[in-house]
C-alpha cells in the first residue's frame, strides 16, 4: 500500500461492489466507500456494508461508510427511453404535470419551480449540457426557448442559477434513508444541497434521536452554502467540495476559487474536507488520466484537502482500482515534496485558540522541534486526533482509541495512519502506549515520540502531553 496523509473515498457501485475488488482498492490505498443514496435499494446497501465491514476485518484496514443523501435535486421526469432531442431556437414547455416527455412538452419533479423562475432565468438540464431561456411561466407550465440543445433523458438533473430554490434540504426520502443508514450504522451522513447551518442542526437533531454517533457532512453545492460557509463550518462535522453542481450554480471559472476557500477555511476549523466531482473523470473510460486531471488532484493535495473523492470512476467506470492507485500515487509524491517545505505548518497568528486545539498546536510544534518519528493522539470521540491533524505536519500521526466507530470514522482525517482500537488507562497510558507500539512494530529503539492524551470525557480539553 502507498504511504500517504491525504484519503481516497471511492464512489461504490456495479464496477466496485464485489468483495474482490473492495479488497484491491483498500490495497490500492482507499480509505473511505460512499455509498449514493440517489440509487439503489436498501437490500444492496445492506448487502455492501456486510461486505465492507468484512474486507475491513480481513485487511486490517478501518473503513469509512458515507452514506450520500439524495436530496432535492430537480430532475426530469419520465420521458421515451431513447430520449427527445431538442434543437437550438425550439420553443419547449416544462410541466408539472404528471406524462410521460413528448417533442414540445417535458415534465418536471419539482412542482414549485414555475412559481419560482421568472422571465429571462436560464434553466440547465444534465449539469448545463442543454440550456434553456424562461420566456414566461404560467400556472403548472414553464415556457422555455432552447439556447443549447441535445437529449433530454428521464431523471436528468435540473439547475437554475441565480435563483433561489425553496426545496427543504432534508427531503420524506432523505430521513427514511438517513434512519436506514443510522440503523445499519454508517459513519458519515453527507447532506445534499445545504443552504445554512440550520439544515445540519436539523438532520444531526435525527441521528441524535435514533441515538448513533454519525458526524455530518455539509455539501457545498449552491450559492447559499457558500455565502453561509463558515456558520456551516462551525456545525457541521466535515464539509465536500461538491464541484458538479458548483460548477453549474456558479460561473465554473469561480469554483477553483471557491475550492481554496473552502478547503483554507476547513483547515483552519479543524474539521475534515472532502475535494469531490470529476477529478479523474476520463479513467471512466480509459486506463491512464489526462494530464489536467492529474494537476487538478495535485492542487487538492497542495491546498491540504483530506480527502479525494472519486465518483463514476469507481462507480461505473472501466478501471476502478487503478483510479484509486492512481490517486494514492500522486498524493504520496505531492506530499513528499511538501515535506521539504519548512515553512508549511498553517499555524493561524491572528486565531484566538481555545486551549484544547493551543495545545494540539504546541504537541505538532514540539513534535518538529525535537525531530520526533511519531505524534500519538489518545482518543475517545477522535477530536484530540483530528486537531493534531489540522496543522498538517507531515509527521506519522497514530490514533489510539477504545471505540470502533471512532476508528472507522477518522478513516476520512488527513495524515492518521494507522489508527488502533484499544482501550488505554489514563493513569498508566504512556507505558501502555510504549507497548502497543512496540508490539505492533511501529517504533525501534531509540525514537522520539510524542503522546497527546484526552483528559475529559467529552474530550473538549486535552491536557497532557508526554515525549
Amino acid at each position: 500500500m502507498i504511504k500517504k496523509n491525504t484519503k481516497i473515498i471511492a464512489t461504490l457501485g456495479p464496477a466496485s461492489s464485489s468483495a474482490h475488488i473492495l479488497k484491491q482498492m483498500v490495497h490500492a490505498g482507499m480509505n473511505v466507500v460512499r455509498l449514493n443514496f440517489s440509487h439503489g435499494k436498501y437490500s444492496e446497501f445492506k448487502d455492501l456494508i456486510q461486505k465492507i465491514r468484512q474486507v475491513s476485518l480481513e485487511t486490517g484496514v478501518p473503513i469509512a461508510i458515507m452514506q450520500d443523501l439524495q436530496g432535492p435535486k430537480i430532475r426530469i421526469g419520465e420521458m421515451p427511453a431513447q430520449g427527445i432531442a431538442i434543437k437550438k431556437g425550439a420553443k419547449i414547455t416544462l410541466t408539472t404535470k404528471n406524462m410521460i416527455g413528448n417533442s414540445k412538452t417535458f415534465p418536471i419533479q419539482y412542482k414549485k419551480l414555475p412559481k419560482e423562475v421568472k422571465r429571462g432565468d436560464t434553466i440547465l438540464i444534465d449539469d448545463g449540457t442543454i440550456e434553456l431561456e424562461v420566456i414566461y411561466d404560467r400556472f403548472q407550465n414553464i415556457y422555455c426557448k432552447v439556447l443549447k440543445g441535445g437529449i433530454v433523458k428521464t431523471h436528468k438533473g435540473i439547475n437554475v442559477p441565480g435563483v433561489t430554490i425553496s426545496a427543504d434540504p432534508i427531503t420524506a426520502k432523505d430521513k427514511k434513508d438517513a434512519i436506514f443508514g443510522i440503523k445499519n450504522d454508517v459513519d458519515y451522513i453527507a447532506l445534499s444541497f445545504v443552504k445554512c447551518a440550520n439544515d445540519i442542526i436539523r438532520l444531526k437533531k435525527i441521528i441524535a434521536k435514533h441515538h448513533s454517533k454519525a458526524k455530518v457532512i455539509a455539501k457545498i453545492e449552491r450559492p447559499e452554502a457558500v455565502r453561509n460557509l463558515k456558520n456551516i463550518m462551525k456545525v457541521a462535522d466535515g464539509v465536500m467540495v461538491a464541484r458538479g453542481d458548483l460548477g453549474v450554480e456558479m460561473p465554473a471559472e469561480t469554483v477553483p476559487l471557491t475550492q481554496k476557500r473552502i478547503i483554507h477555511l476547513a483547515n483552519l476549523y479543524g474539521k475534515p474536507v472532502i475535494t469531490a466531482t470529476q477529478i479523474l473523470q476520463s479513467m471512466v473510460e480509459n486506463a491512464t488520466p489526462t494530464r489536467a486531471e492529474i494537476s487538478d488532484a495535485a492542487n487538492a493535495v497542495f491546498d491540504h484537502t483530506d480527502a479525494m473523492m472519486l465518483s463514476n470512476e469507481t462507480a461505473v467506470g472501466k478501471y476502478p482500482v487503478d483510479a484509486v492507485k492512481t490517486l494514492s500515487r500522486v498524493a504520496s509524491v505531492v506530499e513528499k515534496n511538501l515535506q521539504k517545505d519548512h515553512d508549511l505548518l498553517p499555524t493561524q497568528k491572528n486565531l484566538n485558540l481555545p486551549v484544547s486545539n493551543a495545545t494540539a498546536l504546541n504537541a505538532s510544534k514540539l513534535a518538529i522541534d525535537i525531530n520526533a518519528n511519531a505524534i500519538v493522539a489518545v482518543t475517545l470521540s477522535g477530536f484530540t486526533a483530528q486537531q493534531i491533524s489540522r496543522h498538517r505536519i507531515y509527521i506519522p500521526i497514530i490514533a489510539i482509541t477504545e471505540d470502533e466507530k471512532t476508528k472507522n470514522q477518522l478513516a476520512l482525517v488527513w495524515g492518521i495512519n494507522p489508527i488502533i482500537q484499544h482501550k488505554i488507562d489514563l493513569k498508566n497510558a504512556t507505558q501502555e502506549v510504549r507497548n502497543i507500539l512496540i508490539k505492533k512494530n511501529l517504533v525501534q529503539k531509540g525514537n522520539k515520540i510524542v503522546i497527546v492524551i484526552n483528559a475529559s470525557k467529552d474530550e473538549k480539553l486535552i491536557n497532557t502531553i508526554f515525549i
